[in-house]
């Protein structure tokens, strides 16, 4: 029989945190995308929208991931009290927003966040 160990991450370390407004994610998610079309999803919990973006996998970033240790060098975030599933942009351009409050370590970064940068 297959043995299974669950063994959830120990720390994140984020290397920047940059807040911007709503706009600059509909901007930026929406580049390059044809009138009508679907931008690049967001990531939304808890009132907080964001991107992250993970570290380059070294030899020395993959041995801390196994020591239980994820890099984000960026992690850029907006506020977004109410869930939606998408916005709209001009273009007639959708962009899916993704509720992942389910997800008890994007919980705790939206709580984080909001904590660390928005006090």
């Amino acid at each position: 029989m297959v043995e299974f160990e669950y063994q959830p991450w120990k720390k994140i370390i984020v290397h920047e945190v940059v807040k911007y407004p709503i706009e600059f994610f509909e901007s930026q998610n929406s580049l390059g995308v044809q009138p009508g079309g679907i931008g690049r999803p967001l990531t939304w919990a808890e009132g907080i929208v964001f991107n992250r973006s993970m570290m380059r996998e070294t030899d020395e970033v993959i041995k801390e991931k196994l020591e239980g240790k994820i890099h984000y060098t960026s992690l850029v975030y907006g506020i977004l009290e109410k869930y939606q599933p998408e916005l709209k942009v001009a273009g007639n351009i959708r962009i899916p927003i993704i509720n992942v409050s389910n997800n008890k370590i994007f919980k705790e970064m939206a709580t984080w966040i909001r904590n660390s940068f928005e006090g």
